[in-house]
């Protein structure tokens, strides 16, 4: 028997399946995690049904959302009710769902929580870990992908608030199976060029499947061994990843983590500013006050110079004394010389006398005059010896000099000291040597005790036959019993 085959058309055979399906899967419950969720402006709901081998496109329209418990969220891990169905106009095989009840953490969130849990008890978050960010880099590092809206956000803030850093970046995959190894060996280029002062580990937002690779194990680690310092900017603020745990610093977005590595230009130079104006205000008072040093010596070499110039003055007027007196001295012994030649009686003889009269005055004249000089010149002398003696230079070498006399005096008389206390000691030691009764047990003696007592036995009355006494040698005790009692014959 001959039978002919059914040609069917697109639309034809999406019915038929799509009747199939429904038929056979008119009310069944599916398990899996949400993603790719998407909320048009109609108010249904678009996302994918997923587990490790597999997902399923899955819709959730308005009117059965609306009577959902739950508020779906990428991530969830959820029970669906529903129907499998077609859709003919792009031939979707879909899941409509009736109901959605939370089913506990997903997958993925659990893998983050096993991944954190492990790497917090290996110490990776620790904060003893790690590293301070400089506070004015000259060159930033940047690991993400080379176009990206990261890199042009991180160039823009950078361009805007400070020109004058250099920017180096080092592309990387950010998303997809590949990602974390990529983003492994750009973090490894880096640290091994060490061509930054930091780096920026950047990534825009996304789903959590999108941001995954920076979760992963093998970057967690890369980052640790990392010996730059390493902000952590991936998705927005509520992005939460196992790379902002093990970063040195974690920046809410990849432009925070722009503004917080670029210093403000305009504060920067308020900040200098202020140094400048504060580096100057201590100048000038540091100026001020040697000024003023420098005013008080020169005001003390003043006085110095006036009290020279009056020392001067006052000798000058010594000296013009000293002449006047002189002179009159001598027109006096004139006026009495001439007085003698009119009254000589013999020429010769009186001209002898007057002569070594004459000659008698002169030289006490001379004399006189040494002395009053010399007596002037001693004077200020002294004055200036004195001083001189109290000019601080002289005062300090004094009191070097006692200072060193002092000590040598000390030291050397140190040796004879400890010598004459040695010599005591000695002199002590042996006394007590000599008074020790260890001396006296080395030499065969021995200490009775009773037994049990500390007293010690100095007469035969104290004991009897019988008791058990403690004899204490040089190296050690002997136990005895007494026997016999013996009193000497004079007691």
């Amino acid at each position: 028997m001959h039978t002919e085959k059914t040609i069917y058309t697109v639309s034809l055979l999406a019915k038929e399946v799509k009747r199939l399906l429904e038929a056979s899967y008119a009310n069944i419950q599916v398990e899996g995690e949400i993603s790719g969720l998407t909320r048009p402006a109609s108010g249904h709901q678009y996302f994918n049904l997923k587990d490790e081998n597999a997902q399923l496109r899955c819709v959730f329209f308005r009117k059965s959302e609306r009577l959902s418990p739950v508020c779906l969220k990428n991530g969830m891990h959820v029970l669906l009710s529903g129907r499998v169905s077609l859709y003919e106009q792009r031939g979707d095989f879909q899941l409509i769902v009736q109901t959605a009840v939370d089913a506990g953490e997903g997958l993925l969130r659990k893998k983050f929580e096993q991944l954190k849990a492990q790497l917090g008890k290996e110490g990776l978050f620790e904060p003893a870990t790690k590293s301070t960010l400089p506070s004015l880099p000259s060159r930033v590092g940047i690991v993400t992908s080379a176009t990206g809206a990261a890199i042009h956000d991180i160039i823009s803030v950078f361009k805007r608030r400070c020109p004058a850093i250099q920017l180096l970046i080092y592309p990387s995959v950010v998303q997809g199976e590949f990602a974390a190894e990529s983003l492994v060996t750009a973090i490894n280029t880096a640290n091994s060029r060490r061509e930054c002062d930091v780096l920026i580990l950047a990534r825009g937002g996304g789903s959590l499947e999108d941001l995954w690779p920076f979760n992963d194990e093998i970057l967690a680690r890369a980052i640790h061994h990392c010996t730059i310092p390493l902000v952590s900017a991936i998705g927005h603020e509520s992005d939460f990843t196992i790379s902002d745990l093990v970063a040195d610093v974690r920046a809410a977005t990849p432009t925070a983590a722009a503004e917080m590595l670029s210093p403000d230009l305009v504060q920067l130079s308020k900040v200098c500013a202020s140094l400048h104006t504060r580096l100057l205000n201590a100048l000038n008072r540091h100026h001020e006050a040697a000024s003023q040093q420098f005013d008080h010596l020169q005001l003390r070499l003043n006085t110095f110079r006036q009290k020279v110039d009056r020392d001067g003055y006052h000798y000058s007027i010594l000296s013009k004394r000293f002449s006047r007196l002189s002179a009159l001295l001598i027109k006096e012994r004139r006026y009495q010389l001439a007085a003698r030649v009119n009254r000589i009686h013999r020429p010769d003889r009186s001209l002898r006398q007057y002569s070594q009269d004459y000659l008698n005055l002169e030289q006490r004249r001379d004399r006189a005059i040494k002395s009053l000089i010399s007596s002037s010149s001693l004077t200020f002398i002294y004055q200036h010896k004195r001083l001189s003696d109290h000019l601080p230079v002289h005062r300090l070498q004094h009191k070097s000099i006692y200072h060193s006399a002092v000590s040598k005096r000390l030291w050397a008389n140190i040796p004879a000291l400890l010598q004459y206390r040695r010599t005591q000691l000695e002199s002590k030691v042996f006394a007590l040597q000599a008074l020790s009764p260890l001396q006296t047990l080395a030499r065969g003696f021995a200490t009775l005790q009773i037994a049990g007592e500390q007293k010690i036995v100095s007469s035969v009355n104290q004991v009897k036959v019988g008791d058990e006494l403690q004899a204490n040698l040089q190296d050690g005790r002997i136990r005895c019993i007494i026997n016999k009692v013996q009193r000497n014959i004079n007691d």
